[in-house]
């Protein structure tokens, strides 16, 4: 038996190449004494269809839904399914375009081992785009102060870099179903609020894949004024200071400009 499972979804929008490199990062991992928890989140491609069902790996478990559901109820799907068994003390997440590196799950593991107060777990990350070339880097705050800090106005992880204890779901809850593409920023909310700690570790441990369709299904009027909404209930919640609300307006407002404003203002803002 493993203490890790790892959970990825595909849909119908991913790419086989991509899909490819994904699983092969995942399978390829230096620690491999894990679960690999894989789900299709509706129909997906023939193509990707039978390279998942023919992967000849007993770490697999596989599991198919017929209609699409979203990020967050396949996830949850997946994890009720890793928290059913007590063994599993560590949950991996991942994405279908992204690239673990291969001792991710080896540091992110032994990092949680020895650091037991720690409760999710991320590492700084490469930013590459479709053709796989080099766009940035990404050094996120390590300790959890500094983290708590940068939640006033940004999301602390990478959310297909994080490695979390059992705990984060027993006690901050599953991901939200009632949120647009928040399902991770809220998770963090709560589980600030349920006073757990968050640490990332200083290594380039994931490359993380910027589509030419990442901002602009991030973007959108609707969209901001989701986030300004959700956020400034989640700052509420934590009595966060009021430059919070105000950096939560402007990025809303950000988020409700073209595409093509928002991907250059992201440039500079993950600069600093």
């Amino acid at each position: 038996m493993t203490d890790l499972a790892v959970i990825m979804l595909v849909y119908q929008k991913d790419r086989i190449e991509f899909v490819r490199q994904s699983v092969e990062s995942i399978l390829n991992q230096t620690f491999s004494r894990f679960h690999y928890y894989l789900i299709f989140d509706g129909p997906v491609s023939s193509d990707i269809d039978e390279y998942v069902r023919s992967l000849p790996d007993d770490r697999i478990r596989f599991f198919s839904l017929e209609k699409n559901g979203g990020l967050a109820s396949a996830l949850n799907y997946l994890l009720e399914k890793v928290l059913s068994n007590p063994d599993y003390k560590l949950i991996a997440r991942m994405d279908a375009d992204d690239i673990s590196m291969p001792s991710r799950f080896e540091k992110q593991r032994n990092f949680l081992l020895e650091h037991t107060g720690i409760s999710v777990l991320g590492c700084w990350y490469e930013e590459i785009d479709e053709l796989d070339n080099h766009l940035s880097y990404r050094q996120l705050p390590v300790d959890h102060e500094a983290l708590r800090k940068r939640y006033f106005t940004r999301t602390p992880f990478a959310h297909p870099s994080v490695m979390f204890r059992r705990e984060l779901i027993e006690k901050a809850g599953f991901y939200p179903t009632d949120t647009i593409l928040m399902e991770d920023n809220v998770l963090w909310g709560r589980a600030l609020k349920s006073k757990l700690m968050f640490g990332n570790i200083p290594e380039y441990l994931l490359r993380f894949r910027i589509e030419k369709s990442t901002f602009k299904r991030r973007s959108g009027f609707k969209y901001g004024l989701h986030y300004i909404s959700r956020r400034n209930g989640i700052n509420r919640s934590l009595n966060y200071p009021l430059y919070s609300y105000l950096i939560t307006c402007l990025i809303g407002i950000i988020k409700m400009a073209p595409d093509f404003v928002f991907r250059y203002i992201h440039k500079l803002i993950n600069k600093y």
